[in-house]
């Protein structure tokens, strides 16, 4: 009698890699514990691996980097700045693995194991923590960013009353926790007087707006907001032209 054998290493590596996690207690997730955890990687020299966000005890987004702590903390941001999102009810968990354990930990692997027991994952909603780039400025909006879209009440009280075009920009680019993407790069010296403006991300950017003049537009997205000298139209967004 003959025989072939095939080991799937793969799918047995995710396996044990779900099992292990689901062994985990939830860690809520926040400055303090993601500080814990950096200390943790340091600590043991290992930053790599696979993890878990919770949303209200219930998976929902799985996950692999080369840095987990840092890509945690980038998820976390991306929380903060979503509608309808209680910061308390955010938790995680992780493994962190060695070099040739992580090279083998296959992530669409590990999603589709916990898609068989999970339903309502965001992977591949539109959750991932980077900027999805122009291509998805005019397309229909994931089922993540339907539920979540951006808030819009982050005050911005480090904006003086005059600023350059530059400097306003970055602010709002570091200053909120979402995709504030934009091309002024020949107007940046200019000034702004911004003394009566409210602090907050619609008012400011219907401000430079208008400072910037006809042919600019901007849009507030269900993901971030985005400046360009262009009449494109949004359809999924809400646009500001010049007053």
């Amino acid at each position: 009698m003959h025989a072939l054998y095939s080991f799937d290493f793969l799918d047995t590596i995710s396996k044990q890699l779900q099992e292990r996690l689901d062994e985990l207690d939830v860690t809520i997730l926040n400055d303090d514990q993601l500080a814990g955890l950096e200390f943790f990687q340091h600590e043991n020299i290992r930053k790599q691996g696979v993890y878990v966000i919770h949303y209200e005890d219930t998976p929902k987004y799985i996950g692999k980097a080369n840095n987990v702590a840092e890509r945690l903390k980038q998820h976390f941001k991306k929380l903060t700045g979503r509608q309808h999102i209680d910061p308390l009810k955010i938790g995680y968990k992780c493994l962190l693995l060695d070099r040739s354990m992580s090279t083998a930990a296959n992530e669409d692997l590990l999603i589709e194991k916990y898609r068989e027991i999970h339903s309502g994952l965001w992977n591949g909603q539109g959750f991932g923590p980077k900027d999805p780039g122009k291509e998805r400025d005019t397309t229909a909006l994931g089922s993540f960013d339907q539920s979540h879209p951006i808030r819009l009440d982050f005050l911005q009280d480090n904006v003086d009353d005059v600023e350059t075009v530059k400097s306003l920009c970055k602010k709002l680019k570091t200053g909120l926790p979402y995709v504030f993407r934009y091309e002024v790069n020949r107007r940046r010296e200019e000034s702004i007087e911004l003394a009566g403006v409210e602090r907050y991300p619609k008012s400011l950017v219907q401000a430079l707006i208008n400072h910037l003049g006809d042919g600019w537009r901007g849009a507030v997205l269900s993901y971030g907001i985005v400046i360009y000298e262009n009449q494109k139209d949004y359809l999924f967004g809400e646009i500001i032209d010049p007053e």
